[in-house]
């Protein structure tokens, strides 16, 4: 055989080793494998300070002090009798990759890569510290990592309105040499200082490639870290997978997985203890415990800003609103009061109608 002929027979595609995924959340979620659920699973998705303190350098340092913060909340969790599956943001991670890529010597690596890149590099991270919390607060508990490849559709007209911020803030002073270069910079935030991220397109998830290891490692009890900044876009079609330069919200991808899991609860971390109508207004309201139905009418009304909390609401509506056997309930809050909005009252708790 010619190197010719091998490498074309390496690129030739492999029948798939079983069918095309198909993931229609309208319908009832699937069952967990047949076995009797020992414990509620809780999906947890985890921003903002779980990964980096607010205002920080993001120094390797300062994340691992972040995330170590994380994890012994997340063993508490587990510890008062929850099965937890992880989910991770990768906004400031993916950005600062990107501008290294595009600054560097070497071939820069397409946004795909670099989201996978941060998933790695997170996914060590959450790894090592839940480790470490696990066999010194409670006991062995094996931890697994997953590389995560989130099915889109190539065809998602988010391509053409790209809108998920990535990277550090900029002032208003620098949005015209940013776009210069290439670059999508929108108005993110208010605060008259740093108010201008990088976006690029967000297409919706619709499955994850992965579903089948991730449900016989949660079925051997182990604690999965999947999808981590919203898994690496890509499609699926006839034995191919052919990855897209996008970020997807990893908030609804926790609410696919979830499903997908027939979780009992999504836990969403976020900077801020709960959701709020009106925010930062005088007559600003924190909302304990809604309806489905209520807030999907408070998102429709433009509530809820489309670059903060806007897709939590949503990715919390469609959870709970999903077709589900059992009692669905999203929960809203900060890392600070994550053990308490599961076992008492704290956070914004999203119920059935």
């Amino acid at each position: 055989m010619t190197d010719a002929e091998g490498s074309e027979e390496l690129l030739a595609p492999l029948p798939p080793s079983e069918p095309n995924p198909e993931f229609d959340l309208d319908e009832e979620a699937p069952d967990f494998w047949e076995l009797d659920r020992d414990k509620p699973i809780c999906m947890v998705a985890l921003g903002g300070n779980a990964l980096a303190p607010p205002d920080s350098d993001g120094t390797f340092g300062e994340q691992m002090s972040a995330v170590k913060n994380t994890a012994e909340q997340v063993v508490d969790i587990m510890k008062a009798g929850f099965k937890v599956v992880l989910t991770h943001g990768n906004g400031p991670q993916v950005g600062a990759l990107l501008l290294q890529q595009e600054q560097g010597d070497p071939p820069a690596q397409p946004l795909e890569v670099c989201g996978a890149m941060s998933q790695g590099q997170i996914g060590y991270m959450f790894s090592q510290q839940m480790y470490r919390q696990l066999e010194n607060r409670w006991k062995h508990v094996p931890v697994a990592s997953i590389i995560t490849q989130t099915i889109i559709d190539p065809d998602d007209p988010a391509f053409n309105d790209p809108t998920k911020p990535v990277g550090p803030f900029y002032p208003e002073a620098k949005v015209n040499e940013l776009q210069d270069s290439g670059m999508n910079i929108k108005k993110v935030r208010d605060t008259g200082e740093k108010d201008y991220r990088r976006v690029v397109p967000s297409p919706e998830p619709k499955g994850i490639v992965e579903e089948t290891p991730v449900k016989r490692l949660i079925g051997k009890r182990d604690l999965v870290i999947c999808g981590g900044g919203g898994g690496v876009p890509v499609s699926r079609k006839e034995g191919y997978i052919d990855g897209h330069d996008a970020v997807v919200d990893k908030d609804l991808l926790a609410n696919v997985i979830g499903h997908r899991l027939d979780a009992d609860y999504l836990l969403i971390i976020t900077d801020v203890d709960g959701v709020y109508r009106n925010f930062g207004t005088d007559d600003e309201e924190f909302l304990d415990e809604i309806s489905v139905n209520e807030l999907k009418e408070l998102h429709a009304s433009g509530a809820f800003p489309e670059g903060s909390m806007g897709p939590k609401v949503e990715a919390a509506c469609r959870f709970v609103g999903a077709n589900s056997t059992r009692d669905r309930e999203a929960i809203i809050t900060s890392l600070d009061n994550a053990m308490d909005s599961l076992t008492e009252d704290a956070g914004t708790h999203v119920v059935e109608s």
